[in-house]
């Protein structure tokens, strides 16, 4: 005979939190108390409460195999368990399976019982924390010391650290074999050679004959058939077979994004014949699989040798029951057809490997998925080296089929494992797959706009070369409504070139920190070919609180509806918000976020170094609401924007300032994203008012070359008119329009700007010493400006006090950065204690506004909202109110879960004279940026009347 019967269904479960099974022989005297359970599932989706103690359980099930037909060969195979098992039947011991990612078989000829009830016993083990223990059960041998292990040195991966989860969650089959079946199948398509090596494995006694049936479909439908007569001479042994595929390149029957062009192949032994028109065959074995070549050439990715430039999405295959990995395929496909039909081309399995079934779809769909394996943070232990290549092996040899799969990934960052045995690692997975290139990690260097910067070495094995290179990805956590300065230095990040010609400046302090400043030239130089970069999304609220289920979701369903509870109040709090309600707020706030998300990823893809972008992450997790589609995968409405983000063929624009005076030239650079190779493009550059009649227009022919055509810089003439206008980019070739993108354009009146800053002693550019700034001071203007408090020695310091508290100037603090803040807070001049936090918006959200009432809402032409029209006003740090102060602007800001609002321009009274704290980061445009031209107009005219 020869079957597979699902053991799928009802099964017993006994949790061990006394540590009793083991002691008391559960295996083999079945205990009493069990509760029902659902396999496939983990039990803290079945079961409303678990305590983080229920680390380790008991699972039983009762199956019989019919006495009158007992198998040759008898196995049982569990496809996936978390996160470590030990397997009994009938008392007996068949051995144990660590890793929640891999399949397990097991052989059961020498326990099972025939014709009567079999009991198969599983104890199951995990741990509730990322503190916690693995418990083994027992010591391998006597002394060993090695029945718990720490799950910092285990590759139990990213999703699991983030959400513990046990049980048995995959497939359980009993596989009943005749005298022989095949055990295994792995392909090795050659697009090259037009032909395709099939390995297959056996499980057979020595010297058995049988027949090998093959059947192969084409993307067509069309089946062929082949029978061969087999010797299989030693036991269990493995033969290969080389098949050639007719007209393939002629056809061009390859697997592509766009034609996901499949073959299936089915494979099945002949037994001994029931009749002599119907033999017995072993249960088949089929697989799909593709032709198609993937590399990675100095940091470009090429697909079927053209390249491709990635625009993918970090994809957690997790679902809020629980908030574990779902078995409802309907959904998980239904989930990645919306990340395809969104634009994204490529996924990846974000900390842990995507299963089969995931990756049949993405077979199925053209979804490229860079699969990633569970080795996150780990330290290096021999015990975990070992786990690891083990998992490699595993994984590599099972899934190396899939078309979809373009590259392993050792893991999200460099950790102690990958530092110390990077190398091995490498080579250990391209020993098991020469066809994809492999990547030691995808966060090798970390940029933010809240001080943060490091780097490490990234590694590389190439297909073509099959050397490891050095290899560059980068993760960026950068601010939202980036300006035009930082948009020209993303266009540029990393260009050897712009640092020679001393093009590009880095825009502020606050990215990256004094590090980065001071290495960034070092740190271009030793940046070798093409980078990867991932952009961490901006927080994105949905509608409501997501309803998160689970007994290891209290937590964060507790934190979810805090949130809320927080932004409602804020919003009911008619002396801080400006908004009547939370979909007010959400409108705005998506708004600003998406907006500020396009233009960073418009810079990062017009760069020529860029070999792609990652957004992270589909889906929210838990209090994290950063993903596209809620936690249920339910929809944000950010279609629009995913869209524009990822059409692959587009316009590219970087160096735009939104704002400008009349009649004042507006430039900006301009690139081509020519996924589709175009040849010959026209480009229409237009001026569009609020009702949509044409102000202005131009159109100028161009030759597309590349993936990537750098167009040059661009001049337009702004409106005579003040107001709201759009900047309309038009795309097309051979008549017809390929795309269109939009930029917001403010047209300014200028303002008397000299008048206002010949009131003004700007104390930072006319003081190199002591003496100069003593000099500047006793001038007649009645405002102190600085922007850099903490320089100041204390003679100056000092005067600067006198000249406010007591002689009843202003002292105008502009752009504190955390230093200054310490040298105000610390001065014993100074009474008032000021705290602050960042408000980046790089991880998390964050809205800056003109609160009701500001004198300053004429200057910003009635734009409450500091979005994208004045993204050069947004600042990076923002401060308490402190007391008696009038408020002009403030902020309000989420990250981690936590809502703060701030104050961005506050003045206050001190002594005879007052302090004006001015975060706006605005002030450096004086002169060059109407905008800021006439806000320090009118806050000079406030503080002078």
């Amino acid at each position: 005979m020869n079957s597979i019967v699902s053991l799928n269904g009802d099964w017993e479960l006994l949790f061990d939190t006394e540590d009793m099974g083991i002691i008391n022989r559960w295996y083999a005297t079945y205990p009493s108390g069990t509760q029902k359970i659902q396999v496939p599932s983990v039990w803290e989706k079945y079961f409303d409460k678990v305590s983080l103690s229920q680390d380790a359980a008991y699972y039983f099930k009762h199956f019989t195999v019919d006495a009158k037909q007992v198998p040759k060969r008898i196995f049982l195979r569990f496809e996936r368990i978390s996160m470590h098992a030990v397997f009994w039947l009938n008392g007996k011991y068949l051995g144990s399976h660590f890793g929640a990612y891999t399949p397990c078989i097991l052989d059961l000829s020498k326990a099972i019982k025939p014709g009567e009830d079999n009991v198969l016993c599983v104890r199951v083990a995990n741990m509730g924390s990322a503190n916690s223990r693995i418990d083994f059960g027992r010591e391998s041998k006597e002394g060993a010391d090695d029945r718990f292990v720490r799950p910092s040195e285990m590759p139990v991966g990213l999703p699991w650290t983030e959400y513990p989860f046990g049980g048995i969650y995959g497939n359980v089959d009993l596989i009943l074999g005749g005298a022989a079946f095949i055990s295994g199948v792995q392909l090795e398509p050659d697009l090259d050679e037009e032909r395709v090596a099939v390995d297959v494995s056996f499980n057979n006694p020595r010297g058995f004959s049988t027949r090998l049936r093959i059947l192969m479909r084409n993307p067509q439908g069309e089946v062929s058939e082949l029978v061969k007569d087999v010797k299989l001479e030693k036991e269990n042994a493995s033969s290969r077979f080389i098949f050639k595929i007719r007209n393939l390149n002629k056809d061009k029957n390859f697997w592509t994004i766009e034609k996901p062009n499949l073959y299936t192949i089915e494979l099945q032994l002949e037994g001994k014949a029931k009749t002599k028109q119907t033999p017995e065959h072993s249960f088949s074995v089929v697989k799909n699989f593709a032709f198609r070549k993937f590399d990675c050439i100095k940091g470009d990715f090429y697909l079927n040798d053209s390249i491709i430039k990635i625009q993918g999405v970090s994809y957690t295959q997790h679902w809020s029951e629980g908030g574990l990995w779902t078995s409802d395929k309907a959904k998980l496909r239904k989930d990645l057809e919306a990340i395809k039909k969104a634009g994204f081309n490529t996924i990846r399995s974000n900390g842990a490997p995507l299963t089969d079934a995931a990756l049949d779809i993405c077979d199925e769909i053209g979804l490229l998925v860079m699969q990633e394996f569970p080795i996150h943070t780990m330290r290096s232990t021999p015990r975990g080296l070992e786990a690891v290549y083990k998992l490699i092996e595993e994984l590599v040899t099972e899934q190396k089929h899939h078309p979809c799969i373009v590259s392993w990934i050792l893991g999200s960052e460099n950790c102690p494992l990958v530092l110390e045995n990077g190398n091995k690692l490498l080579n250990a997975v391209d020993g098991y797959d020469k066809c994809r290139p492999v990547i030691s990690n995808l966060n090798c260097v970390y940029l933010s706009n809240e001080e943060e910067f490091h780097k490490d070495t990234g590694k590389l094995m190439g297909v073509t070369n099959e050397k490891i290179l050095l290899y560059a990805s980068h993760r960026m956590h950068l601010r939202m409504s980036p300006n035009a300065a930082l948009t020209d230095f993303l266009a540029h990040y990393c260009d050897k070139n712009s640092i020679v010609e001393d093009e590009v400046n880095i825009p502020d302090t606050t990215l990256g920190n004094s590090q980065f400043q001071d290495e960034y030239e070092n740190f271009v130089e030793e940046t070798n070919g093409k980078i990867l970069v991932t952009l961490k999304n901006h927080a994105l609220l949905p509608a409501s609180p997501t309803d998160i289920k689970g007994s290891r979701s209290i937590k964060n369903n507790k934190a979810i509806k805090q949130t809320f509870k927080q932004l409602e109040a804020f919003i009911d709090n008619r002396d801080l918000s400006i908004w009547k309600s939370l979909e007010a707020f959400n409108a705005d706030a998506h708004r600003l976020a998406l907006q500020s998300k396009l233009t960073q990823i418009n810079a990062i893809q017009s760069n020529p170094l860029v070999s792609g972008f990652m957004l992270d992450q589909w889906a929210d997790f838990g209090a994290d609401f950063c993903g596209l589609v809620d936690e249920n995968r339910k929809t944000k409405g950010f279609d629009s924007f995913m869209k524009a983000a990822t059409t692959p063929t587009r316009l590219l624009i970087t160096g735009f300032e939104p704002i400008s005076a009349p009649q004042t030239e507006i430039s900006f650079q301009l690139a081509l994203l020519n996924q589709a190779r175009l040849e010959d493009i026209e480009i229409e550059i237009s001026i569009v008012d609020k009702s949509g009649k044409t102000v202005s227009s131009d159109k100028h022919k161009a030759k597309g070359q590349t993936s990537l055509t750098p167009l040059g810089t661009f001049t337009v003439v702004a409106p005579k008119a003040p107001g709201d206008y759009k900047l309309v980019l038009t795309l097309s070739s051979l008549g017809s329009v390929v795309s269109t993108t939009n930029e917001n354009l403010l047209v300014l009146e200028d303002s008397d700007v000299q008048s206002a800053m010949s009131q003004v002693c700007f104390l930072d550019n006319n003081a190199e010493t002591t003496a100069d700034a003593l000099a500047a001071l006793a001038g007649p203007e009645k405002i102190i400006f600085t922007a850099s408090l903490s320089s100041w020695n204390d003679v100056v310091l000092n005067k600067i006090v006198e000249l406010t508290r007591d002689g009843g100037k202003t002292l105008f603090l502009s752009d504190l950065n955390p230093e200054d803040l310490e040298t105000f807070n610390s001065s014993h001049h100074f009474t008032q204690t000021i705290e602050s936090h960042f408000t980046t918006g790089a991880n998390g959200l964050s809205v800056h506004y003109l609160v009701n009432g500001s004198e300053l809402l004429p200057e910003f032409a009635g734009h409450q909202i500091l979005d994208d029209l004045a993204s050069s006003v947004i600042p990076s740090i923002s401060l308490t109110e402190l007391p008696n102060a009038q408020v002009l602007a403030r902020s309000v800001t989420i990250a981690n879960g936590e809502l703060k609002t701030g104050v961005d321009l506050q003045i206050v009274p001190f002594g005879n004279g007052r302090l004006v704290f001015n975060q706006l980061n605005l002030f450096e445009g004086l002169e060059t940026n109407p905008l800021a031209d006439r806000v320090f107009t009118k806050l000079v005219q406030m503080l002078t009347k």
